[in-house]
C-alpha cells in the first residue's frame, strides 16, 4: 500500500512541474509548446534532465553548460538531438550502464553497446570541445545528418563511419584534421554533403576523390593547407579530366610551396607540381589507347593495390597483379586509379 501511495504522489508531482500544459513533463526553464519537442536551449543547464518521456522525438539542449551527456535508458522515438554550443569533450551513444561490459571492436564501435537513441536521424554537436567522433556511431545506422563543426577533432579512425549508410550530411568544418585515410568515406553511399573546410589537411588522396565523386557528394575543401607538389599530380589529372567533361570541380587553393600560395590548384600546370626530393617526383601516370571491343590487362607490380573504374562505386582488387578489362567501350574511358595505400598512387588513363 505504501508503494502505491508513493507512486501516486510521484505522478502528481510530475504533472505539477512548471511549463506548458501541452506535456505532463516539462522541466523548469524549458519549453514544451510542441508535443514532440522538448526545448531546453539557453536554459543554463549543467546536466541533462533524467527520465525524459519517450514521447519526445526532438530534444534541444544547445547553448548550455553541458560537459557530458549520459542518458541511462534508451529513447526509442528520439529523431533529432541538438547539443551544440556546450563544452562536451566526449560523447558516447551507448547507454552508460553497460560500460563495464564493452569491448572495443576493430571498427571502433563497442560490442555489447546498447544505443540510447537507436533511431536518431539528426545529431548536432557543433561548437563543443570534441577531440574525436562520438563513440558508438555504428549502433545508430539511421543517422542522416551529423554536425561536428567547430570542435577539436584531429583524427578520424578508419571504420568509425562504416555503418552509417544512410548518412546524407557530414559537417566537419573548422576542426584540426591533419590527414584522412583514402577509404574513410567509401561506405557512405548516401552522402550528399561533406564539409571539410578549414582543417589542417595538406594532401587529398586520388582514391578518396574518386570515392566521393562516384558517390555524388558535394565536398567543401577550402581553407586547408594544401601542399601543391608532385604528390598531387594524379589528383590534378583526375580533376582536370572531370572539369573537361563539364563536371563541377571542388575548389582547392594552394598553401605551399610559398611561390604557389593562394593559387587555384586546378589552374596549375603539371610541371608546377614539383617535389624537393628527386625520389618523390617519379611520374606514375600512363596513357593507354585501345580499340573499342578489345581487351587489355592493366598491370601493377604492387600486391597491396586497388583499381577504381568510372561509374563503379567500389574498388576492384586485381588478380595476379593486374586488372583485366574485356569488351572495352566508351564507358571505360577515364581514369583507372591504382593505389598502394601505404605508398604513392599510380594512374592509368584509358583513351
Amino acid at each position: 500500500m505504501a508503494a502505491v501511495r508513493a507512486a501516486l504522489l510521484a505522478a502528481a508531482l510530475l504533472f505539477a512541474l512548471p511549463g506548458s500544459s501541452s506535456s505532463p513533463f516539462c522541466p523548469e526553464s524549458c519549453s514544451c509548446q510542441r508535443a514532440s519537442l522538448l526545448n531546453c536551449s539557453l536554459s543554463g543547464l549543467i546536466s541533462v534532465p533524467q527520465l525524459i518521456p519517450d514521447s519526445f522525438s526532438e530534444l534541444d539542449f544547445s547553448h548550455n553548460y553541458l560537459s557530458s551527456v549520459k542518458p541511462r535508458q534508451p529513447h526509442q522515438n528520439l529523431r533529432k538531438l541538438w547539443l551544440g554550443n556546450n563544452t562536451i569533450s566526449r560523447l558516447s551513444l551507448c547507454v552508460e550502464r553497460d560500460v563495464k561490459t564493452w569491448h572495443r571492436s576493430r571498427n571502433g564501435s563497442r560490442r555489447g553497446c546498447q544505443a540510447w537513441a537507436p533511431n536518431l536521424q539528426k545529431l548536432s554537436l557543433e561548437r563543443n570541445q570534441l577531440e574525436r567522433l562520438p563513440e558508438g556511431l555504428g549502433v545508430v545506422p539511421s543517422l542522416r545528418i551529423l554536425w561536428l563543426a567547430f570542435n577539436k577533432i584531429s583524427v578520424l579512425q578508419l571504420g568509425e563511419l562504416r555503418d552509417l549508410q544512410q548518412l546524407e550530411e557530414l559537417h566537419l568544418q573548422h576542426n584540426l584534421i591533419t590527414h584522412l585515410h583514402p577509404q574513410m568515406f567509401q561506405d557512405l553511399i548516401q552522402l550528399r554533403v561533406l564539409d571539410l573546410r578549414f582543417n589542417l589537411l595538406t594532401v587529398f588522396h586520388p582514391l578518396m576523390y574518386l570515392t566521393l565523386r562516384n558517390i555524388g557528394a558535394n565536398v567543401g575543401l577550402h581553407g586547408n593547407r594544401w601542399r601543391c607538389d608532385c604528390n598531387m599530380r594524379s589528383l590534378r589529372r583526375r580533376m582536370a579530366y572531370d572539369n573537361s567533361r563539364g563536371l563541377e570541380v571542388w575548389k582547392m587553393m594552394c598553401a605551399s610551396p610559398s611561390k604557389l600560395l593562394g593559387t587555384d590548384f586546378l589552374q596549375l600546370k603539371e610541371e608546377d607540381l614539383q617535389c624537393l626530393s628527386p625520389e618523390n617526383s617519379v611520374d606514375l601516370h600512363q596513357d593507354v589507347t585501345v580499340y573499342s571491343g578489345s581487351q587489355i590487362l592493366l598491370s601493377c607490380s604492387s600486391q597491396d593495390s586497388m583499381w577504381w573504374m568510372p561509374g563503379v562505386p567500389a574498388p576492384v582488387r586485381p588478380k595476379d597483379g593486374g586488372l583485366l578489362i574485356t569488351d572495352i567501350s566508351e564507358k571505360n574511358t577515364g581514369l583507372q586509379q591504382h593505389v598502394t595505400v601505404t605508398g604513392n598512387g599510380a594512374a592509368t588513363q584509358l583513351q
